[in-house]
């Protein structure tokens, strides 16, 4: 693989996300079952509830982050360290107000939350604490979030993953002694902050030792109003879409829960929550599968090379399909079996629905992360927020609706049916030439061919499923790892090309060679 500009290697960059990604995972796998069961459906009803609710301060970063992502891919690339002080100075005092408003924010949704969602007498005490540590939480990262965008723009995606792993391992450490000490959800909260508010030191660190090393030391300037007005302008002007954008993906993966807390009882959210977990661990995957070709995407279009964008693209919608099919058909077919196992019988029915219905609907946006990541990279992002922002709406409407009637599948249903709209049929009609996507070049590699690869799969995991069912998670996970060995060759023959194969064989033999 190619180096992506001065930061990691493309296969580097995906290796330490999918192992940060990883240890996510395993983390919350442990620690999910063990959560419910120390705080009872009801107290994590209320903790879902909460931390989505609040996680809406999050839609107060106006694309602060993004810019600085961006700006500093550009000003990297160029060398120019003038203008990119300039810039990460103007974003520090932008994300010093917003931080500021978002402790507003916070201590005004404390104070409401027992007269917005049916709580009894019994939880407002611990669900406002606990929705001030969550607020605080994003708040600090706000800050923080400019020297984050640098060691992403500088593509360093390796130290950050490690900064990240290491202190997932300590939360979770934290989380699981305080809970056996007979703590509650306000001590999950308090540890979140604790470890998010370290994280964000360390950022900084990394972040100005990253500049010292690539020859563009930061120095923050107290621009004048002038400049820093003007400055204001083209990084919230960047940032506007990005807002929109988020605002859109708020409303379609955090509002679900509080739907489910609105019209059935508080019990339900737990049932929506363990499926919808799962849901986005696999969105994590793609996020994390995807993001990196932002800032290489932002380098390549600096340098005007518009065939190697389109090629880009093209590389990560596979990578994106390729690691999403397995995951999304092993929970079409074995969800069930595996909620039962992880989270107990009483949750296997209903979260099982949704699972389902979500799993489906998360293969079918797949290409939407790599459309978004390129789109980002090129400041052509308009598109993606706009027809997102229309999704949203779709979404919130008709999940209002179908809960009434079908309850937490039709939340599900809510979510999936205006995103395969949006993904399979409006994106690529609209955004495909501008990444120089054809249709029927990204219908083949989106979806005929994997959906051709995985058919063997989904056969072999129905049989498995019926004949020989899990009665373990080591037996579940071991008949996972059979099932990919019948994949992983079928994806290499049918969804990569001759030249694609030979570079990963090449590549295995060269490493199989070594001593």
């Amino acid at each position: 693989m190619k180096r992506t500009g001065r930061g990691s290697s493309l296969l580097t960059s995906l290796a330490s996300n999918w192992l940060g990604l990883a240890t996510g995972v395993l983390v919350s796998f442990f620690l999910s079952p063990f959560v419910v069961n120390k705080l009872g459906a009801a107290w994590y009803g209320v903790w879902a509830v909460t931390a989505q609710f609040v996680g809406y301060l999050y839609l107060m970063d106006f694309g602060v982050r993004e810019s600085v992502i961006r700006y500093t891919s550009k000003y990297v690339a160029r060398g120019n360290a003038r203008s990119l002080n300039h810039v990460l100075s103007a974003s520090l005092i932008i994300y010093a107000a917003i931080t500021l408003l978002a402790l507003l924010a916070t201590g005004a949704a404390a104070w409401g939350l027992p007269y917005w969602f049916s709580l009894e007498p019994e939880f407002w005490r611990d669900a406002r604490i606990t929705m001030l540590f969550t607020g605080l939480t994003i708040a600090q990262t706000f800050f923080f979030n400019v020297f984050n965008g640098v060691v992403i723009g500088l593509k360093r995606w390796e130290i950050s993953n490690a900064v990240g792993i290491v202190l997932n391992l300590v939360r979770a450490g934290l989380i699981v002694l305080f809970l056996l000490r007979g703590h509650g959800i306000v001590a999950v909260a308090a540890i979140g902050f604790g470890t998010a508010l370290v994280g964000g030191l360390v950022n900084v660190f990394l972040a100005a030792h990253l500049l010292d090393e690539a020859g563009l030391p930061f120095r923050f300037r107290l621009l004048a109003p002038r400049h820093l007005v003007a400055l204001g302008r083209r990084i919230l002007g960047y940032g506007f879409y990005v807002i929109v954008n988020n605002v859109g993906e708020k409303v379609i993966n955090a509002t679900d829960a509080i739907v489910v807390g609105i019209f059935l009882p508080i019990q339900s959210v737990a049932y929506y929550a363990i499926a919808g977990s799962l849901i986005g661990y696999l969105r994590a995957l793609l996020g994390s599968s995807s993001y990196i070709f932002n800032p290489l995407a932002s380098e390549l279009h600096t340098l005007r090379q518009p065939e190697k964008v389109t090629a880009a693209f093209f590389l990560g919608v596979k990578i994106c399909t390729l690691v999403t099919l397995p995951v999304a058909a092993s929970f079409v077919v074995m969800g069930e079996r595996f909620i039962q196992l992880w989270m107990g019988p009483e949750f296997a029915g209903p979260s099982s629905e949704v699972l389902t219905v979500l799993a489906v609907a998360v293969f079918l946006a797949a290409p939407q992360y790599m459309f978004s990541s390129v789109l980002y990279g090129m400041s052509r992002h308009r598109i993606i927020a706009l027809l997102r922002l229309g999704e949203a709406v779709a979404n919130l409407v008709l999940s209002i609706v179908l809960v009434q009637t079908l309850g937490l599948v039709g939340v599900a249903l809510g979510t999936a049916i205006p995103s395969a709209i949006m993904v399979v049929i409006v994106l690529p009609l609209i955004a495909g030439k501008v990444v120089g996507a054809t249709l029927p070049r990204f219908y083949s590699q989106a979806y005929i061919r994997p959906l051709l690869a995985i058919a063997p799969f989904v056969a072999a995991a129905y049989w498995v499923e019926i004949v020989h069912p899990a009665q373990g998670l080591v037996g579940f996970f071991l008949r996972i790892l059979a099932l990919l060995a019948l994949y992983v060759p079928c994806a290499f023959a049918i969804v990569l090309d001759a030249e694609e194969r030979r570079l990963i064989w090449n590549r295995v033999v060269q490493r199989s060679a070594r001593p």
